[in-house]
């Protein structure tokens, strides 16, 4: 089992494009730690450094208390999936997994792979591809797993079927797992942490249900895939209630006192609302007590099915929301629609810096 730790560490490219930008991170023994984030923000970059396969500008990473310096990649106890499968095309499957020491029986009773066995690379598909190559990592018994965007060309059903092996897998093993991904539902899923990178920077850290309930700033609130943001101005003040407008004048909303009145101190009030789907309803709610704001005028511009519900698109303008209807019958596309928002579900970020507004003593 390992411990990884980065300290200060920093790497940047000749092309001018910062990979990490002074990194201090934590990885306790056993993790499952989801780094989520675009491209170009560091992820890949990171798995690397670990990996041994790039070094540090600066800084240094520990794995298991030991400086990694100087120490060759296949020394670091390391076992590394990369986004497209790397299997020698020249061996069997079988002949691949004994090259990585693999058990096959082992592994195949949860990726069940042993019909594949005697085929060559070229005679697999792309999801049993990626099944091999996963039997390889775990075949090295590594103490260190590191998977870089291992779903990312598969079609949404391998994707998840992908995921339930991997946690199969995961659940059977002590080694300590990162996993780099784009996609917010890989990162929610399989990350008993999440982390969020951007430009080089760890924007926040912390469990799945904190990022979606409390995002440090928008880039997070995006990157997490759960809001919808839409950009306004403040208005107000000093005697008056402190008003957000929306850019396309679609919402009008008073802000709660303990906002307004940061807010209202601030010389720049360009804001931005983060509303989640699950927190906007088609109706105000019969409890009367709840405080919310009705908004009328939005258009219905596509209905998804998703489970037993719906997930709706809904327009005014250039401001766009989604809206989680858990059942019943949808509204027709093209039907003008009302949405309602409870107050207390509204998140609040800076216009210019992004940073989530905080108005806890």
């Amino acid at each position: 089992m390992a411990m990884i730790s980065f300290r200060g560490v920093s790497k940047a490219y000749p092309s001018g494009a910062v990979g990490l930008h002074s990194l201090d991170l934590d990885v306790d023994t056993g993790e499952r730690l989801a780094l989520l984030g675009p491209s170009g923000s560091g992820k890949t970059t990171l798995l690397r450094l670990i990996a041994g396969l790039e070094e540090p500008d600066s800084g240094e990473i520990f794995i298991d208390g030991r400086s990694m310096k100087s120490v060759p990649a296949h020394r670091r106890g390391v076992a590394f999936l990369p986004q497209r499968p790397a299997l020698y095309p020249h061996l069997t499957v079988r002949e691949n997994l004994k090259v990585s020491g693999g058990n096959a029986p082992a592994i195949d009773a949860v990726l069940q792979i042993a019909h594949l066995m005697d085929r060559y690379p070229h005679q697999l598909s792309g999801g049993e591809k990626h099944r091999v190559a996963l039997a390889r990592l775990v075949a090295r018994n590594a103490p260190i797993w590191l998977l870089d965007e291992p779903f990312a060309p598969l079609d949404p059903v391998f994707r998840s079927e992908f995921r339930q092996d991997l946690h199969l897998l995961l659940e059977r093993s002590v080694a300590t797992m990162l996993l780099v991904t784009h996609d917010p539902i890989d990162a929610l899923a399989l990350g008993r942490r999440v982390g969020v990178l951007g430009e080089g920077r760890m924007q926040q850290l912390g469990t799945p249900e904190e990022l979606v309930r409390w995002p440090n700033n928008r880039f997070v609130a995006l990157a997490v895939g759960q809001f919808y943001l839409i950009r306004g101005r403040a208005s107000g003040g000093d005697s008056s209630e402190v008003i957000f407008a929306s850019e396309e004048g679609s919402m009008l909303m008073p802000l709660p006192p303990a906002i307004g009145r940061i807010v209202a101190g601030e010389s720049n009030r360009s804001l931005t609302l983060g509303i989640r789907p699950e927190d906007i309803y088609l109706r105000p709610p019969e409890d009367r007590s709840v405080i919310g704001a009705e908004f009328v005028g939005w258009f219905v511009v596509s209905a998804e099915p998703v489970g037993s519900g719906w997930f709706l698109t809904l327009v005014r303008g250039t401001d766009r929301l989604r809206v989680s209807l858990p059942s019943g019958t949808p509204p027709r596309v093209g039907e003008p629609h009302s949405v309602w928002i409870p107050a207390d579900r509204c998140h609040w970020f800076h216009g210019l810096t992004g940073q989530r507004i905080d108005a806890s003593p």
